[in-house]
């Protein structure tokens, strides 16, 4: 036995010498986690709960140097600091205030930070002397000087998956909004918002998210693009359709080029950061030569505007050394900006190289909107986007066949499956989303909730919806006018909850001065939806009046077809009618729609009116017409979006402002009723021009002719479009007219001081219309004092000035009559040639 120990103790005395190495190296690896604390969190704006990404957060160390960590896209960092730092740990971001918290006594612990703005940032001023050299200037012009290599328009064709989330929330909520009844069932969902916001930020109430996942593809020659979205989920409050929102919401829908001198933002042009004049409008500051992320060297540039109420943004940019290429983006629009309701917009993005090529797409972008209190009393809204590409390929060949539809939906594209989302989500949610989806779900189902969110709908339509049917439009309840008197309304149509291919329609009035009842009744039918099929018949029996007796090509809202119905409309030329109409119209292919129109009507003028007609030598007070009107219009860059649950045809412009051209002919037939033959050709080109610093132009071309001899109310009379022009006072049976307006932004009045700190804007006008009459058309005249209605060769011209965003809303245009200034009416009176146009609109 003691020979078998004696062996067995020198065995072991051998192996001793690894024990006490392993020993050492597991003390010295628990050590190791002990002298080290790790500290994760969340970064995020304290108003608008946006994630930071870019901030650096650090802890100071004994001797004098830093640990710092930058925060990713998401705004979360992760920081590993020594033991022996200071107990306190900061967050520092360009525009917002340096932070600091109390470092955690944990070796593990979570610090969330929420960053204030800061609104000094514009204000501080850099003198440098006349013989300084930024060095940033050298590294811009090699940005523009290498934007065709970097820039993917360069691309043939390129493709990606793209996840897209939105958000939007209401801010900023009132004390007054709080003591209201709706808000008293939400407040105790405030606690919980509290939290989500951290110490210093503000709580904000979700109302609605959604969430997609489509294809995009892009093709250069020709020029074309679509996009197949597989997959959307949304909970929000009012919501009609989901699939809507993530249509609108797509890829195509929020992609910046900054390689372009000017950025499409609120259908505005803001000026780059790298726009080819550059050095106009920003200043640069190179904060770091060698700033790495992800083991790569770039530039970090600090940019801000010359001018702080130019459309321009102020932020940070990141540029690569060897290709000078922008690689990341964070920048926000200027708060003193020349913009109405919008208090901040901001956008953070970071591009991807893809193989194959040398230009750049962006990878990741956030978007965050934040519309300002438009009342005292009212709460803001706050708009979040999130979009993640992935899986890039470029300069591939595509079959025509995948840009047929510029939009294509899968058939299970609202299939609730949630672990669809956890595989395709970029990142999975944080527990605060998943807080906002319940949020919102709740919110929305409280009855005073859903009370609101009708009343709101009828605002925006114009009808309010009671089961089945939906009452409106509500700005004709009640009118008066010269020849009814007051007038009351009521009418409405049904909605999809009564078929969603069925729409039936009509009201009532009666007017207190003619005693007289009025009435409309339609049946509309959508055979189709894709393509865009429906045809419809109404009779109305109603006023007219001879100075809006024909549609204009441009579109009229609701407001302004309810403001006719009121004051003299004597001098407008008023009459009775009886019309009876059909219609049917279809998309004929991808940016052409077709509509054919057949009416019959009866013409019982309220005012002396007398035609002799030159073809049959007889005599009419009165008359009625039968006709075929068939309309032909080209929309390029347009977009039908696809509802099931939706009763209208809705198009979207994609964020272009290209033309729209309109070609429409009428023929009269002397059967069916009427009492005349006759052909009408007309054609209307509309368009929207953007010239960046210089504002947008919208302009529209209106010609027509009429070869047959027609009264006086069948052919164009002009007043639609001119000021300065009195109702009925010229007539043509051939014409071409221009209409034209520049909104100049803040061009002049952002450098003139009290103009400046007002934000409004100045506006020009100029109208000009050549026009013939001839002697065969309009009959004898009703009276013999009656001066011509024939421009005579002289064409009618208008020009005005004016400012716009007076209060936000309110626009003012002084119009001065350049010719025909001593044309007199029929009573010998000469015309105004100065007149003063105030009228009410919503433009950001």
């Amino acid at each position: 036995m003691l020979r078998k120990a004696n062996f067995v103790l020198p065995g072991l005395w051998k192996l001793f010498p690894v024990f006490c190495f392993a020993f050492i190296c597991i003390f010295n690896t628990e050590a190791s986690a002990q002298a080290v604390k790790r500290i994760s969190g969340k970064i995020t704006d304290a108003e608008t709960g946006e994630p930071l990404p870019y901030v650096t957060v650090f802890v100071k160390l004994p001797n004098h140097t830093t640990k710092g960590i930058t925060s990713d896209f998401s705004g979360l960092y992760h920081l590993v600091a020594p033991l022996a730092s200071s107990d306190t740990i900061y967050a520092t971001y360009v525009g917002y205030l340096q932070a600091k918290k109390p470092l955690p006594k944990e070796h593990t612990a979570t610090v969330d930070f929420q960053l204030k703005a800061d609104n000094q940032l514009l204000k501080t001023v850099t003198i440098t002397p006349k013989s300084y050299v930024n060095p940033a200037w050298a590294i811009l012009e090699n940005v523009v000087k290498h934007k065709n290599e970097n820039n993917l328009e360069k691309l043939n064709s390129y493709e990606y998956e793209s996840y897209t989330r939105l958000e939007l929330s209401v801010t900023n909520i009132s004390d007054k909004m709080k003591q209201r009844k709706v808000m008293k069932q939400i407040l105790p969902i405030m606690d919980s918002l509290k939290k989500m916001a951290g110490d210093d930020g503000k709580p904000i109430l979700p109302v609605f998210m959604s969430e997609s996942v489509a294809d995009y593809y892009y093709q250069k020659n020709p020029q074309q693009k679509t996009e197949n979205i597989k997959r959307t989920k949304t909970s929000g409050v009012g919501i009609e359709d989901e699939t809507l929102i993530s249509q609108i919401i797509g890829s195509s829908f929020q992609q910046y080029n900054f390689y372009k001198n000017y950025v499409r933002l609120a259908n505005k042009d803001f000026i780059s950061p790298i726009t080819d004049s550059w050095k106009t409008f920003y200043n640069y500051e190179l904060t770091d030569e060698h700033d790495k992320i992800n083991g790569r060297e770039y530039y970090k540039i600090e940019f801000k505007p010359k001018r702080s109420h130019d459309l321009s943004f102020v932020g940070v940019m990141w540029i690569t050394h060897d290709d000078y290429a922008l690689y990341r983006i964070d920048m926000s629009v200027t708060p003193d900006a020349n913009l109405d309701f919008l208090n901040k917009i901001r956008i953070q993005q970071e591009m991807v190289q893809p193989q194959g090529t040398t230009a750049w797409i962006p990878e990741k972008t956030r978007i965050t909107v934040h519309v300002s209190n438009i009342a005292k009393n009212w709460s803001g809204f706050l708009g979040k986007f999130y979009l993640s590409n992935k899986n890039f390929a470029v300069n591939k060949t595509y079959p025509p066949a995948v840009f047929k539809e510029p939009l294509t939906m899968s058939d299970d594209i609202t299939k609730q499956d949630e672990s669809y989302w956890t595989r395709n989500r970029p990142e999975p949610l944080t527990e605060d989303d998943k807080k906002v989806y319940h949020i919102i779900d709740t919110v929305k189902n409280l009855p005073m909730v859903r009370t609101y969110a009708d009343i709101a709908g009828m605002l925006i339509n114009g009808y309010y919806r009671i089961g089945k049917f939906s009452y409106g439009p509500y700005l004709y309840t009640y009118s008066y006018n010269d020849v009814q008197g007051s007038v009351l309304r009521l009418g409405g149509t049904t909605n999809k909850y009564f078929s969603d291919q069925l729409i039936l329609g009509g009201y009532v009035s009666y007017g207190f001065r003619d005693k007289r009842w009025n009435f409309n009744g339609s049946v509309d039918y959508i055979f189709s939806r894709k393509p865009w099929l429906q045809a419809g018949v109404s009779f109305t029996r109603d006023l007219g009046q001879t100075g809006y007796q024909f549609e204009n090509f441009s579109k009229n809202n609701n407001v302004f077809r309810a403001s006719i119905r009121n004051g003299r409309i004597t001098r407008r030329g008023p009459f009775q009618q009886n019309d009876l109409r059909a219609y049917v119209q279809t998309d004929i292919a991808r940016e052409w729609n077709a509509k054919l129109t057949v009416d019959r009507r009866t013409f019982d003028p309220l005012y002396n009116f007398v035609y002799f007609s030159p073809a049959n030598s007889q005599l009419y007070t009165n008359y009625q017409v039968a006709e075929a009107i068939g309309e032909l219009q080209w929309q390029p860059g347009r977009r039908l979006l696809q509802s099931s649950k939706i009763n209208k045809r809705i198009m979207l412009g994609e964020g272009t402002d290209n033309p729209v051209v309109t070609f429409r002919y009428t023929h009269g037939f002397k059967a069916f009723g009427g009492d005349f033959s006759y052909n009408k050709f007309a054609a209307n080109i509309t368009e929207k021009v953007h010239m960046g610093i210089f504002g947008k132009g919208e302009y529209a071309v209106t010609g027509g002719y009429i070869p047959s001899s027609l009264p006086l109310p069948l052919l164009e009379n002009h007043r639609y479009n001119f000021n300065t022009m009195r109702f009925l006072e010229f007539t043509s049976n051939r014409y071409v007219s221009l209409t034209y307006t520049q909104h100049m932004e803040g061009l002049i009045t952002n450098s003139i001081p009290l103009l400046k700190e007002l934000n409004v804007r100045t506006v020009a006008d100029f109208n000009v219309l050549d026009g013939a009459l001839n002697d065969a058309n309009g009959g004898r005249p009703s009276t013999p004092r009656r001066p011509t209605r024939n421009l005579e060769g002289i064409p009618y011209v208008e020009a005005g000035y004016g400012l716009e965003n007076i209060f936000n809303f309110i626009r003012v245009d002084f119009l001065h009559r350049l010719t025909h200034r001593d044309h007199v009416d029929e009573t010998g009176a000469l015309p105004s040639n100065f007149a003063v146009r105030v009228s009410v609109q919503f433009r950001l």
